[in-house]
């Protein structure tokens, strides 16, 4: 049986169809947002349960903004989100 650890947050990379403008992203204070180049944003940052994540793509919803895909970014690698941001911004 696997362990877990109470209350630890896991980090995920949201991303999205549109640029997000500034007053929007006031409502999102607690993610890292990165425009790309293509003209879709990166939201990266951590939820504390599955609930809060959900919480998060109801609110996106709810704006009518266009969610493109959710990873999980595992131990919170700086590494792995450069390369979603470089894989993204391929396509």
């Amino acid at each position: 049986m696997e362990s877990k650890q109470i209350n630890q947050a896991n980090t995920y990379c949201i991303r999205v169809k549109e640029r997000l403008d500034h007053h929007i992203t006031d409502c999102f204070s607690d993610l890292a947002l990165t425009p790309l180049y293509d003209g879709k944003t990166l939201l990266v940052g951590p939820f504390v349960d599955q609930s809060a994540l959900r919480g998060l793509l109801n609110q996106l919803w709810n704006l009518n903004i266009t969610v493109i895909s959710v990873d999980k970014i595992e131990n919170e690698n700086q590494q792995e989100i450069k390369k979603v941001e470089h894989d993204q911004g391929e396509t």
